[in-house]
Protein backbone atom coordinates (compact mmCIF):
# COMPACT_ATOMS: atom_id res chain seq x y z
CA UNK A 1 0.00 0.00 0.00
CA UNK A 2 1.39 3.41 -0.92
CA UNK A 3 1.88 6.12 2.05
CA UNK A 4 -1.11 8.55 1.95
CA UNK A 5 -1.80 12.00 4.21
CA UNK A 6 0.25 12.32 6.98
CA UNK A 7 -1.64 14.95 9.75
CA UNK A 8 -0.26 17.95 11.64
CA UNK A 9 -2.17 20.09 13.79
CA UNK A 10 -1.35 23.39 11.64
CA UNK A 11 -1.32 22.88 8.20
CA UNK A 12 0.20 25.38 5.53
CA UNK A 13 -1.51 27.73 3.43
CA UNK A 14 0.60 27.69 0.68
CA UNK A 15 1.97 24.03 -1.49
CA UNK A 16 5.32 23.49 -2.45
CA UNK A 17 5.66 25.70 -6.07
CA UNK A 18 6.41 24.86 -9.33
CA UNK A 19 6.85 25.93 -12.75
CA UNK A 20 3.50 26.06 -15.46
CA UNK A 21 3.46 28.55 -18.36
CA UNK A 22 -0.20 27.78 -18.61
CA UNK A 23 -1.34 29.30 -15.74
CA UNK A 24 -3.21 31.66 -17.55
CA UNK A 25 -5.49 28.67 -18.13
CA UNK A 26 -7.80 27.51 -15.97
CA UNK A 27 -11.22 25.07 -15.10
CA UNK A 28 -12.23 22.08 -17.24
CA UNK A 29 -10.69 19.95 -19.88
CA UNK A 30 -9.43 21.10 -22.92
CA UNK A 31 -8.80 17.88 -24.84
CA UNK A 32 -5.74 18.13 -27.62
CA UNK A 33 -3.82 15.53 -29.77
CA UNK A 34 -0.48 14.56 -28.22
CA UNK A 35 1.35 12.07 -29.97
CA UNK A 36 -1.35 9.99 -30.69
CA UNK A 37 -2.78 10.69 -27.29
CA UNK A 38 -5.76 12.69 -25.48
CA UNK A 39 -4.00 15.38 -23.70
CA UNK A 40 -5.44 18.12 -22.15
CA UNK A 41 -4.94 21.34 -19.71
CA UNK A 42 -6.94 23.76 -17.23
CA UNK A 43 -8.91 26.91 -19.53
CA UNK A 44 -10.40 29.56 -17.33
CA UNK A 45 -14.05 29.59 -16.67
CA UNK A 46 -15.40 31.56 -19.32
CA UNK A 47 -16.03 35.17 -18.01
CA UNK A 48 -19.65 36.46 -17.38
CA UNK A 49 -21.75 37.03 -20.46
CA UNK A 50 -23.25 39.73 -19.42
CA UNK A 51 -21.41 41.97 -16.67
CA UNK A 52 -24.05 44.67 -15.61
CA UNK A 53 -27.63 44.77 -14.71
CA UNK A 54 -28.24 42.04 -12.30
CA UNK A 55 -29.84 41.57 -9.31
CA UNK A 56 -28.31 41.25 -6.16
CA UNK A 57 -28.37 38.31 -4.10
CA UNK A 58 -27.80 37.68 -0.51
CA UNK A 59 -24.33 36.77 1.29
CA UNK A 60 -24.15 34.75 4.02
CA UNK A 61 -24.11 35.95 7.45
CA UNK A 62 -25.73 39.29 6.31
CA UNK A 63 -29.11 37.40 6.10
CA UNK A 64 -30.95 37.20 9.34
CA UNK A 65 -31.35 33.34 10.41
CA UNK A 66 -35.29 33.86 10.52
CA UNK A 67 -35.28 35.06 7.48
CA UNK A 68 -38.08 33.49 4.77
CA UNK A 69 -36.98 31.89 2.10
CA UNK A 70 -37.58 33.62 -1.49
CA UNK A 71 -40.64 31.78 -2.94
CA UNK A 72 -40.27 30.33 -6.25
CA UNK A 73 -43.20 28.89 -7.93
CA UNK A 74 -42.87 24.79 -8.32
CA UNK A 75 -43.81 23.52 -12.42
CA UNK A 76 -46.01 20.19 -12.28
CA UNK A 77 -46.77 20.29 -16.54
CA UNK A 78 -47.27 16.58 -16.43
CA UNK A 79 -48.20 17.05 -19.83
CA UNK A 80 -44.62 18.31 -20.84
CA UNK A 81 -42.92 16.54 -18.31
CA UNK A 82 -44.62 13.12 -17.46
CA UNK A 83 -42.57 11.88 -14.47
CA UNK A 84 -42.24 14.34 -11.32
CA UNK A 85 -42.43 17.91 -10.29
CA UNK A 86 -39.42 20.49 -11.59
CA UNK A 87 -38.40 23.19 -8.62
CA UNK A 88 -37.26 26.42 -9.90
CA UNK A 89 -34.15 26.94 -7.53
CA UNK A 90 -32.70 30.20 -8.84
CA UNK A 91 -34.94 33.12 -10.64
CA UNK A 92 -32.51 35.84 -11.90
CA UNK A 93 -31.50 37.11 -14.57
CA UNK A 94 -27.55 36.25 -13.88
CA UNK A 95 -26.35 32.75 -15.16
CA UNK A 96 -26.35 29.49 -12.98
CA UNK A 97 -24.39 26.36 -13.90
CA UNK A 98 -22.57 23.48 -12.96
CA UNK A 99 -25.00 22.21 -10.34
CA UNK A 100 -23.97 19.73 -7.02
CA UNK A 101 -27.13 18.95 -4.58
CA UNK A 102 -27.00 17.03 -1.13
CA UNK A 103 -30.09 16.05 1.04
CA UNK A 104 -29.74 16.21 4.62
CA UNK A 105 -29.92 12.76 5.95
CA UNK A 106 -31.58 14.16 9.56
CA UNK A 107 -33.94 15.97 7.10
CA UNK A 108 -34.34 14.74 3.72
CA UNK A 109 -36.91 18.06 3.18
CA UNK A 110 -33.71 20.14 3.92
CA UNK A 111 -31.71 20.45 0.39
CA UNK A 112 -28.72 22.48 -0.41
CA UNK A 113 -27.62 22.74 -4.21
CA UNK A 114 -24.54 25.30 -5.37
CA UNK A 115 -23.64 26.37 -8.63
CA UNK A 116 -21.59 29.00 -10.82
CA UNK A 117 -23.47 31.92 -9.63
CA UNK A 118 -22.31 34.89 -12.53
CA UNK A 119 -24.14 37.64 -10.72
CA UNK A 120 -20.80 38.26 -9.45
CA UNK A 121 -20.00 39.03 -5.42
CA UNK A 122 -20.96 42.69 -4.35
CA UNK A 123 -17.96 45.09 -4.62
CA UNK A 124 -16.64 43.20 -7.44
CA UNK A 125 -16.41 43.26 -11.03
CA UNK A 126 -19.77 41.28 -12.50
CA UNK A 127 -18.49 37.42 -12.18
CA UNK A 128 -18.99 34.01 -11.50
CA UNK A 129 -19.03 32.91 -7.74
CA UNK A 130 -20.11 29.73 -5.44
CA UNK A 131 -23.70 30.36 -5.14
CA UNK A 132 -25.17 28.50 -2.70
CA UNK A 133 -28.77 27.53 -2.67
CA UNK A 134 -31.05 25.78 0.85
CA UNK A 135 -34.55 24.68 0.88
CA UNK A 136 -36.31 23.72 3.97
CA UNK A 137 -39.79 22.29 2.21
CA UNK A 138 -38.56 19.62 -0.57
CA UNK A 139 -37.64 22.49 -3.11
CA UNK A 140 -41.22 24.91 -3.15
CA UNK A 141 -38.99 27.30 -1.92
CA UNK A 142 -35.74 28.56 -1.93
CA UNK A 143 -33.16 30.73 0.10
CA UNK A 144 -30.58 32.14 -2.35
CA UNK A 145 -26.87 33.10 -0.88
CA UNK A 146 -23.23 33.40 -2.27
CA UNK A 147 -20.59 31.86 0.10
CA UNK A 148 -18.51 35.07 1.74
CA UNK A 149 -15.65 36.15 0.20
CA UNK A 150 -14.32 36.13 3.73
CA UNK A 151 -11.00 33.46 5.13
CA UNK A 152 -9.70 31.40 2.38
CA UNK A 153 -11.63 33.08 -0.21
CA UNK A 154 -10.44 36.67 0.91
CA UNK A 155 -7.45 36.40 -1.69
CA UNK A 156 -9.44 35.60 -4.90
CA UNK A 157 -11.74 37.69 -7.25
CA UNK A 158 -13.33 34.79 -8.83
CA UNK A 159 -14.79 31.33 -7.08
CA UNK A 160 -16.50 28.38 -8.77
CA UNK A 161 -16.63 24.46 -9.23
CA UNK A 162 -19.06 24.17 -6.50
CA UNK A 163 -20.07 20.78 -4.53
CA UNK A 164 -21.74 20.16 -1.38
CA UNK A 165 -22.49 17.58 1.07
CA UNK A 166 -24.13 16.50 4.59
CA UNK A 167 -22.59 14.89 7.43
CA UNK A 168 -24.79 12.48 9.42
CA UNK A 169 -25.54 15.19 11.84
CA UNK A 170 -27.05 17.83 9.32
CA UNK A 171 -24.17 19.79 8.74
CA UNK A 172 -23.99 21.19 5.17
CA UNK A 173 -20.46 21.89 3.77
CA UNK A 174 -19.55 23.83 0.10
CA UNK A 175 -16.22 23.35 -1.48
CA UNK A 176 -15.02 25.98 -3.87
CA UNK A 177 -12.05 26.80 -6.30
CA UNK A 178 -10.77 30.26 -5.91
CA UNK A 179 -8.68 32.57 -8.36
CA UNK A 180 -8.24 35.74 -10.08
CA UNK A 181 -8.46 36.62 -14.06
CA UNK A 182 -5.65 38.79 -13.37
CA UNK A 183 -3.01 37.72 -10.64
CA UNK A 184 -2.08 33.82 -10.09
CA UNK A 185 -3.96 34.23 -6.96
CA UNK A 186 -5.07 30.18 -6.70
CA UNK A 187 -7.34 28.61 -3.77
CA UNK A 188 -9.47 25.87 -2.79
CA UNK A 189 -11.18 26.42 0.18
CA UNK A 190 -14.42 24.67 2.10
CA UNK A 191 -17.61 26.40 3.64
CA UNK A 192 -19.30 25.23 6.70
CA UNK A 193 -23.56 25.80 7.51
CA UNK A 194 -24.89 24.12 10.90
CA UNK A 195 -28.60 25.37 10.18
CA UNK A 196 -28.69 23.44 7.02
CA UNK A 197 -27.62 26.19 4.76
CA UNK A 198 -29.39 29.28 5.79
CA UNK A 199 -25.82 30.81 7.44
CA UNK A 200 -22.45 29.91 5.29
CA UNK A 201 -19.15 30.66 7.51
CA UNK A 202 -16.05 31.87 6.46
CA UNK A 203 -14.18 29.57 4.24
CA UNK A 204 -11.15 27.63 4.96
CA UNK A 205 -8.39 26.89 3.07
CA UNK A 206 -7.14 23.97 2.15
CA UNK A 207 -4.66 25.11 -0.50
CA UNK A 208 -3.52 28.56 -1.20
CA UNK A 209 -1.10 29.54 -4.19
CA UNK A 210 0.06 32.34 -6.31
CA UNK A 211 2.56 31.05 -8.67
CA UNK A 212 2.62 30.33 -12.34
CA UNK A 213 3.98 27.30 -12.18
CA UNK A 214 0.72 26.16 -10.16
CA UNK A 215 -2.61 25.37 -10.31
CA UNK A 216 -5.28 23.69 -8.43
CA UNK A 217 -8.36 22.90 -10.05
CA UNK A 218 -11.97 21.08 -10.68
CA UNK A 219 -12.10 19.96 -6.80
CA UNK A 220 -15.33 17.76 -5.12
CA UNK A 221 -16.51 16.99 -1.61
CA UNK A 222 -17.54 14.02 0.29
CA UNK A 223 -18.13 13.03 3.88
CA UNK A 224 -18.23 10.26 5.84
CA UNK A 225 -21.80 9.28 7.07
CA UNK A 226 -21.28 5.71 8.29
CA UNK A 227 -20.93 4.48 11.66
CA UNK A 228 -16.37 3.22 11.24
CA UNK A 229 -13.76 5.18 13.31
CA UNK A 230 -13.42 7.72 10.41
CA UNK A 231 -17.01 8.69 10.37
CA UNK A 232 -17.64 12.66 10.27
CA UNK A 233 -14.15 12.76 8.13
CA UNK A 234 -14.78 15.29 5.43
CA UNK A 235 -12.98 14.73 2.08
CA UNK A 236 -11.82 17.18 -0.71
CA UNK A 237 -10.30 16.22 -3.86
CA UNK A 238 -8.88 17.83 -7.04
CA UNK A 239 -6.39 17.95 -9.63
CA UNK A 240 -3.03 19.74 -9.16
CA UNK A 241 -1.56 21.09 -12.62
CA UNK A 242 2.00 21.76 -12.40
CA UNK A 243 5.42 21.58 -13.97
CA UNK A 244 6.33 17.68 -15.23
CA UNK A 245 6.57 16.02 -18.42
CA UNK A 246 3.39 13.41 -17.64
CA UNK A 247 0.83 15.87 -20.11
CA UNK A 248 3.48 16.80 -22.34
CA UNK A 249 4.82 20.22 -20.71
CA UNK A 250 3.10 19.11 -17.14
CA UNK A 251 1.44 16.90 -14.69
CA UNK A 252 -1.94 16.50 -13.19
CA UNK A 253 -1.87 14.35 -10.12
CA UNK A 254 -5.14 13.92 -8.23
CA UNK A 255 -4.92 15.45 -4.77
CA UNK A 256 -6.46 14.89 -1.17
CA UNK A 257 -7.12 16.73 1.99
CA UNK A 258 -8.98 15.81 4.68
CA UNK A 259 -10.83 17.37 7.97
CA UNK A 260 -11.18 15.48 10.73
CA UNK A 261 -12.67 18.31 13.00
CA UNK A 262 -15.76 18.69 11.12
CA UNK A 263 -14.22 21.24 8.60
CA UNK A 264 -11.73 24.09 10.93
CA UNK A 265 -8.41 22.07 9.97
CA UNK A 266 -6.99 20.40 6.74
CA UNK A 267 -4.32 18.22 6.62
CA UNK A 268 -1.93 19.05 3.67
CA UNK A 269 -3.16 17.96 0.47
CA UNK A 270 -0.99 14.35 -0.71
CA UNK A 271 -0.79 13.19 -4.54
CA UNK A 272 -2.90 10.01 -4.01
CA UNK A 273 -2.81 8.97 -7.88
CA UNK A 274 0.59 7.35 -7.97
CA UNK A 275 3.14 6.82 -10.69
CA UNK A 276 1.88 5.81 -14.17
CA UNK A 277 -1.19 8.22 -13.27
CA UNK A 278 -0.06 11.53 -13.30
CA UNK A 279 -2.61 13.06 -15.82
CA UNK A 280 -5.61 13.06 -14.98
CA UNK A 281 -8.70 15.19 -13.95
CA UNK A 282 -12.54 15.37 -12.81
CA UNK A 283 -12.28 13.71 -9.59
CA UNK A 284 -14.62 12.76 -6.75
CA UNK A 285 -14.65 11.22 -3.56
CA UNK A 286 -17.33 8.84 -1.96
CA UNK A 287 -17.69 6.50 1.29
CA UNK A 288 -18.95 3.30 2.18
CA UNK A 289 -20.83 2.03 4.91
CA UNK A 290 -17.56 0.78 6.28
CA UNK A 291 -15.80 3.94 6.06
CA UNK A 292 -13.90 3.09 2.95
CA UNK A 293 -12.37 6.38 1.01
CA UNK A 294 -12.83 6.12 -3.25
CA UNK A 295 -11.97 8.07 -5.29
CA UNK A 296 -12.66 7.97 -9.56
CA UNK A 297 -10.86 10.56 -12.09
CA UNK A 298 -10.43 10.40 -15.72
CA UNK A 299 -7.35 9.25 -16.90
CA UNK A 300 -5.73 10.15 -19.96
CA UNK A 301 -2.87 7.98 -21.31
CA UNK A 302 -0.93 7.65 -24.33
CA UNK A 303 -3.63 5.60 -26.12
CA UNK A 304 -6.45 7.26 -24.74
CA UNK A 305 -8.66 7.55 -21.73
CA UNK A 306 -9.59 5.06 -18.68
CA UNK A 307 -11.44 5.65 -15.52
CA UNK A 308 -9.65 5.31 -12.86
CA UNK A 309 -10.58 4.25 -9.10
CA UNK A 310 -8.66 4.41 -5.94
CA UNK A 311 -9.51 3.19 -2.62
CA UNK A 312 -8.25 3.54 1.22
CA UNK A 313 -9.23 1.59 4.38
CA UNK A 314 -7.82 4.11 6.60
CA UNK A 315 -9.39 7.31 5.97
CA UNK A 316 -6.55 8.42 3.31
CA UNK A 317 -3.40 7.27 5.35
CA UNK A 318 -2.74 4.69 2.60
CA UNK A 319 -3.81 3.75 -0.78
CA UNK A 320 -4.52 0.60 -2.38
CA UNK A 321 -3.44 -0.08 -6.60
CA UNK A 322 -5.36 2.17 -8.82
CA UNK A 323 -7.73 -0.21 -10.59
CA UNK A 324 -9.25 1.29 -14.04
CA UNK A 325 -12.21 0.77 -16.27
CA UNK A 326 -11.84 0.92 -20.46
CA UNK A 327 -13.38 4.48 -21.45
CA UNK A 328 -14.29 6.00 -25.25
CA UNK A 329 -14.92 9.20 -24.13
CA UNK A 330 -16.58 10.96 -27.33
CA UNK A 331 -14.99 14.43 -28.15
CA UNK A 332 -17.12 17.86 -28.07
CA UNK A 333 -20.87 16.74 -28.68
CA UNK A 334 -21.28 20.25 -30.39
CA UNK A 335 -18.25 21.23 -31.60
CA UNK A 336 -17.76 24.45 -30.12
CA UNK A 337 -19.41 26.20 -27.55
CA UNK A 338 -20.81 24.81 -24.85
CA UNK A 339 -18.42 22.45 -23.56
CA UNK A 340 -18.56 19.11 -23.05
CA UNK A 341 -15.38 17.55 -21.10
CA UNK A 342 -16.59 13.89 -19.90
CA UNK A 343 -15.82 12.81 -16.59
CA UNK A 344 -16.81 9.89 -14.38
CA UNK A 345 -18.92 10.18 -11.48
CA UNK A 346 -18.79 7.56 -8.50
CA UNK A 347 -21.01 6.03 -5.20
CA UNK A 348 -21.07 3.37 -2.72
CA UNK A 349 -23.80 1.12 -1.96
CA UNK A 350 -24.66 2.45 1.69
CA UNK A 351 -26.07 -1.13 2.23
CA UNK A 352 -24.89 -4.65 0.57
CA UNK A 353 -25.91 -6.49 -1.85
CA UNK A 354 -26.12 -10.49 -1.51
CA UNK A 355 -22.71 -11.05 -2.38
CA UNK A 356 -21.17 -7.85 -0.66
CA UNK A 357 -21.04 -4.31 -0.82
CA UNK A 358 -20.99 -2.39 -4.46
CA UNK A 359 -19.13 0.23 -5.75
CA UNK A 360 -20.69 1.98 -9.32
CA UNK A 361 -19.11 4.28 -11.43
CA UNK A 362 -20.80 5.99 -14.67
CA UNK A 363 -19.34 8.02 -17.73
CA UNK A 364 -20.14 9.10 -21.04
CA UNK A 365 -19.15 6.39 -23.85
CA UNK A 366 -19.13 6.15 -27.66
CA UNK A 367 -18.35 2.48 -27.99
CA UNK A 368 -21.76 1.48 -29.49
CA UNK A 369 -21.54 4.18 -31.71
CA UNK A 370 -22.94 7.20 -30.35
CA UNK A 371 -22.74 8.95 -26.56
CA UNK A 372 -24.25 6.72 -24.05
CA UNK A 373 -24.37 6.29 -20.40
CA UNK A 374 -22.41 3.68 -19.29
CA UNK A 375 -22.19 2.15 -15.39
CA UNK A 376 -19.65 -0.14 -14.30
CA UNK A 377 -20.01 -2.30 -10.62
CA UNK A 378 -17.27 -3.08 -8.69
CA UNK A 379 -18.42 -6.28 -5.64
CA UNK A 380 -14.72 -6.33 -4.43
CA UNK A 381 -14.06 -2.78 -3.27
CA UNK A 382 -12.85 -1.78 -6.95
CA UNK A 383 -9.92 -3.89 -7.62
CA UNK A 384 -11.90 -5.69 -10.58
CA UNK A 385 -15.24 -4.61 -12.57
CA UNK A 386 -18.11 -6.19 -13.95
CA UNK A 387 -19.03 -5.27 -17.49
CA UNK A 388 -20.51 -2.21 -17.82
CA UNK A 389 -24.49 -1.93 -18.57
CA UNK A 390 -25.90 0.88 -20.64
CA UNK A 391 -28.24 3.05 -18.60
CA UNK A 392 -30.12 5.07 -21.36
CA UNK A 393 -32.83 3.35 -22.72
CA UNK A 394 -33.34 4.96 -26.18
CA UNK A 395 -32.97 3.32 -29.42
CA UNK A 396 -31.79 5.68 -31.34
CA UNK A 397 -28.24 7.47 -32.25
CA UNK A 398 -28.58 10.49 -30.17
CA UNK A 399 -26.00 11.70 -27.67
CA UNK A 400 -26.35 11.46 -23.68
CA UNK A 401 -23.86 13.50 -21.72
CA UNK A 402 -22.72 14.17 -17.97
CA UNK A 403 -24.00 11.52 -16.13
CA UNK A 404 -24.06 11.86 -12.45
CA UNK A 405 -25.11 8.34 -9.79
CA UNK A 406 -26.02 8.31 -6.54
CA UNK A 407 -27.32 5.56 -4.02
CA UNK A 408 -30.03 5.89 -1.67
CA UNK A 409 -30.65 3.65 1.90
CA UNK A 410 -32.68 1.56 -0.23
CA UNK A 411 -29.54 0.46 -1.74
CA UNK A 412 -31.08 1.92 -5.02
CA UNK A 413 -28.65 3.24 -7.99
CA UNK A 414 -29.84 6.52 -9.67
CA UNK A 415 -28.29 8.09 -12.44
CA UNK A 416 -28.81 11.33 -13.65
CA UNK A 417 -28.03 12.93 -17.35
CA UNK A 418 -28.53 15.24 -20.26
CA UNK A 419 -30.34 13.86 -23.12
CA UNK A 420 -30.86 14.66 -26.67
CA UNK A 421 -32.76 11.70 -27.66
CA UNK A 422 -36.39 14.18 -27.53
CA UNK A 423 -34.86 16.25 -30.17
CA UNK A 424 -34.83 14.74 -33.34
CA UNK A 425 -31.93 17.08 -34.52
CA UNK A 426 -29.80 16.02 -31.70
CA UNK A 427 -29.16 19.25 -30.01
CA UNK A 428 -31.48 20.59 -27.36
CA UNK A 429 -31.47 18.82 -24.45
CA UNK A 430 -33.74 16.98 -21.64
CA UNK A 431 -32.73 15.37 -18.23
CA UNK A 432 -33.46 11.60 -17.88
CA UNK A 433 -32.98 9.88 -14.55
CA UNK A 434 -32.58 6.15 -15.20
CA UNK A 435 -32.52 3.61 -12.17
CA UNK A 436 -31.10 0.11 -11.04
CA UNK A 437 -32.93 -1.96 -7.96
CA UNK A 438 -30.88 -4.65 -8.45
CA UNK A 439 -27.70 -3.24 -7.03
CA UNK A 440 -26.17 -2.86 -10.52
CA UNK A 441 -26.92 -5.16 -12.06
CA UNK A 442 -29.57 -4.13 -14.70
CA UNK A 443 -31.80 -1.02 -15.41
CA UNK A 444 -35.45 -0.04 -15.30
CA UNK A 445 -36.76 2.63 -17.66
CA UNK A 446 -35.64 5.93 -17.52
CA UNK A 447 -37.91 8.47 -16.38
CA UNK A 448 -37.71 12.32 -18.31
CA UNK A 449 -37.20 14.78 -15.64
CA UNK A 450 -37.42 18.47 -17.28
CA UNK A 451 -38.67 19.89 -20.18
CA UNK A 452 -36.43 20.55 -23.24
CA UNK A 453 -34.20 23.66 -23.97
CA UNK A 454 -31.73 24.49 -25.87
CA UNK A 455 -28.12 24.32 -24.54
CA UNK A 456 -27.01 27.93 -26.03
CA UNK A 457 -23.36 28.63 -27.53
CA UNK A 458 -21.72 29.58 -24.01
CA UNK A 459 -21.34 27.79 -21.25
CA UNK A 460 -23.57 24.89 -19.23
CA UNK A 461 -21.12 24.17 -16.69
CA UNK A 462 -19.01 20.74 -16.41
CA UNK A 463 -21.40 18.32 -14.75
CA UNK A 464 -24.51 17.75 -13.17
CA UNK A 465 -25.83 16.63 -9.63
CA UNK A 466 -28.50 14.41 -8.18
CA UNK A 467 -28.75 12.59 -4.57
CA UNK A 468 -31.40 10.78 -3.25
CA UNK A 469 -33.18 9.59 0.14
CA UNK A 470 -34.72 6.50 0.40
CA UNK A 471 -37.19 6.17 -2.40
CA UNK A 472 -36.46 9.44 -4.10
CA UNK A 473 -34.18 10.75 -6.37
CA UNK A 474 -33.22 14.61 -6.77
CA UNK A 475 -31.18 15.00 -9.87
CA UNK A 476 -30.45 19.14 -10.35
CA UNK A 477 -29.11 20.60 -13.37
CA UNK A 478 -28.28 24.13 -15.57
CA UNK A 479 -31.55 24.77 -17.45
CA UNK A 480 -32.35 26.99 -20.00
CA UNK A 481 -35.99 27.31 -21.26
CA UNK A 482 -36.47 30.86 -19.79
CA UNK A 483 -35.47 32.57 -22.97
CA UNK A 484 -32.00 31.21 -22.74
CA UNK A 485 -31.27 32.31 -18.89
CA UNK A 486 -29.18 29.74 -17.11
CA UNK A 487 -31.05 29.05 -14.21
CA UNK A 488 -30.82 25.80 -11.54
CA UNK A 489 -33.60 23.50 -11.41
CA UNK A 490 -34.58 20.19 -9.61
CA UNK A 491 -36.82 17.70 -10.01
CA UNK A 492 -38.49 15.57 -6.88
CA UNK A 493 -39.32 14.22 -4.76
CA UNK A 494 -42.36 12.79 -7.21
CA UNK A 495 -39.84 10.88 -9.49
CA UNK A 496 -39.24 7.52 -7.90
CA UNK A 497 -37.65 4.49 -9.41
CA UNK A 498 -39.36 2.71 -12.08
CA UNK A 499 -39.38 -1.61 -11.24
CA UNK A 500 -38.28 -4.32 -13.38
CA UNK A 501 -34.98 -4.79 -16.08
CA UNK A 502 -35.51 -3.61 -19.17
CA UNK A 503 -31.88 -3.84 -20.08
CA UNK A 504 -29.33 -6.07 -19.24
CA UNK A 505 -25.33 -5.72 -19.65
CA UNK A 506 -24.44 -4.92 -22.93
CA UNK A 507 -21.92 -7.20 -25.23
Amino acid sequence: MRAGLHWTGERSTRAIRFGLACASLLIALSLLALSGAAAFGPVREPPPIRVSFRNSIPVSGTVAVRALPIVLGSVADFGAIPFGTQYRVTNNPGAQNEVSIAVNPRNPANIVASANDYRGYPGLPGDVWCGVYATWDGGKTWLEQLVPRTGGLSVVTVSGDPSVAFDADGNAYAACLGFSRTTDDNTVAVSKSIDGGRVWGAPVALVTVNLPGEFHDKSYIGVDTSQSPTRGSVYVTWTKFMTGTDCGSYSAPIVLSRSTDGGARWSPPVDISGAGYRCNQGSQPAVGPGGELYVSWMNYYFGGQRVAVERSLDGGTTWGAVSTISARPPGDLYNGPPRTPHFPSLAVNPIDAPTGNRVHVVWTDERYGNADILMATSSDGGSTWAAPIRMNDDVGANAQFFPWVTASQKGWVFVSFYDRRDDPADHQLTVYVATSMDFGVSTGRNRRASAQFDPGTWFIGDYIGIASFGDFAYPAWCDLRNLGEEEVYMAGPWLFAVPGPISGRLP
